[in-house]
């Protein structure tokens, strides 16, 4: 399905202003099946820890000095390209440090982040015609995180089980809020269950309802998949800086070559963890086609409000 929209039509932010809650995860594995998949994907790392580019699809970058230019002067986006087939990034670091103290001076210098960073991914995606951008945000650095949810078309916030998360996506839904009342058009597409245990029926239900009352009137569903908790598979994607459908092809060549390997007498450090990682790839799955569904009824949507 190719994208008619424009811009920054079809960008999705996945934030929480709780950290380790799986953003870094989600966006690295939906880029990944949606580059497979043949279409062209932008990743833009906007966390200071680049965990994202760095440590879960292997790109050293420039440690977000691009991306901090950006948003402070307008310069152009230049990604590093073909990461993996139709797949872009712009790498984050700690460069973009600088953005909280640049945004604390706005109303003296006249800089304004949200514009400059959707002119500057305005122009990229005109240029480039991208599928779908996919931006990753820090969970502490306020300035910026408002600058993205100013910029993305969509939100998507991931969570845990525990009272820390569940809080920050409380604290996440008050800063939406406040950037739809500022003229942001972006909308919740949904919450998505992050490391969670798929036999605790119980408890998952408890926190759907959780999830439930914090989207009160906020028109949308949590995401019916959540991602299981599989810590072996969690250690090989990012030790090997792979995405989960290229984990799944690595663990069956594994299995195939282990007879091989033990009578090589294999290096500890080529262990792979993960003996059968399918399961959580069909969850990636899953709520990569829950995210492009809801992204394709919201513009299905804004179509015929249009027209009505």
């Amino acid at each position: 399905m190719r994208v008619t929209t424009t811009g920054t039509s079809r960008t999705v932010l996945v934030a929480n202003q709780k950290g380790g809650v799986g953003k870094s995860s989600i966006v690295s594995a939906v880029a990944g099946m949606v580059a497979a998949a043949g279409r062209r994907v932008l990743v833009v790392d906007a966390d200071q820890q680049a965990n994202v580019s760095a440590s879960d699809l292997g790109v050293e970058g420039d440690g977000g000095r691009g991306l901090s230019m950006s948003l402070q002067f307008a310069q152009s986006l230049t990604p590093v390209r073909d990461v993996r087939p139709n797949l872009d990034v712009i790498a984050g670091g700690p460069a973009l440090a600088v953005v909280a103290s640049v945004a604390a001076t706005a109303a003296q210098t006249g800089i304004d982040l949200r514009r400059n960073l959707t002119q500057t991914l305005n122009d990229l995606n005109d240029a480039e015609n991208y599928d779908l951008v996919l931006l990753d945000s820090g969970p502490g650095d306020a300035p910026l995180l408002e600058a993205l949810l100013g910029t993305a078309r969509y939100l998507v916030v991931p969570t845990k089980d525990d009272d820390a998360s569940l809080s920050g996506v409380e604290l996440l839904a008050m800063r939406y809020l406040r950037a739809r009342k500022a003229g942001s058009m972006i909308q919740l597409l949904g919450v998505v269950l992050f490391d969670t245990n798929p036999r605790a029926t119980a408890r998952n239900r408890e926190v759907f309802e959780q999830v439930h009352e914090l989207l009160e009137g906020s028109g949308a569903d949590p995401f019916e998949t959540f991602i299981r908790s599989d810590r072996a598979a969690a250690v090989d994607l990012r030790t090997r800086h792979l995405t989960p459908l290229e984990l799944v092809d690595v663990a069956e060549s594994d299995q195939k070559n282990r007879l091989q390997r033990l009578r090589q007498k294999g290096k500890s450090s080529d262990r792979l963890w993960s003996r059968d990682p399918s399961g959580l790839a069909s969850d990636y799955q899953g709520l990569t086609r829950e995210i492009l569904s809801r992204v394709a009824t919201a513009e299905r949507d804004e179509v015929a409000g249009g027209v009505a």
